[in-house]
């Protein structure tokens, strides 16, 4: 495709509309928190939260919601649905505390996935912060932005 020689492949998905994630359904999503439907708290962040469909399952339980994507068609859609997108450094600069962390399908999608753990632990409410992660596996890294880029 010609695309592909100048856009990342999340890129070109997020342009012409395709490349949705499907982790869990917003039932699944209160399964998996032990929390009523009708529970609400502060804040959610949603690292690497491509069109945003999956964000979609949690945003009602939370006052704010932000986001973090590196694709600018992604990051558009994101926008057109009303996140307040972050920049890539800025969730974690220490102005904000998260009492959820989304980090779906993005360790095997950075490169230095062991930081974004770090910095994730120090962006969470003490004592009452909640991580989801959601990993592939096998894990079979495919970075399309960093110092590491390895996308075969």
């Amino acid at each position: 495709m010609v695309l592909s020689m100048f856009m990342t492949n999340t890129s070109i998905n997020g342009l012409i509309g395709r490349g949705s994630m499907f982790v869990f359904s917003s039932v699944q999503f209160h399964k998996l928190m032990h929390i009523p439907s009708d529970w609400k708290t502060g804040k959610l962040l949603d690292l690497g939260a491509g069109d945003g469909m999956v964000t979609k399952c949690m945003d009602c339980h939370f006052d704010e919601v932000f986001a973090t994507e590196m694709s600018s068609p992604m990051r558009w859609r994101l926008e057109k649905q009303g996140y307040k997108l972050l920049g890539i450094d800025e969730w974690s600069d220490g102005s904000k505390l998260y009492d959820v962390v989304s980090c779906l399908n993005l360790l095997d999608r950075c490169d230095k996935p062991l930081s974004l753990l770090q910095d994730i632990k120090k962006s969470l409410v003490p004592e009452t912060g909640r991580l989801i992660v959601a990993m592939v596996i096998p894990f079979k890294p495919y970075v399309e932005f960093g110092e590491l880029s390895v996308t075969k």
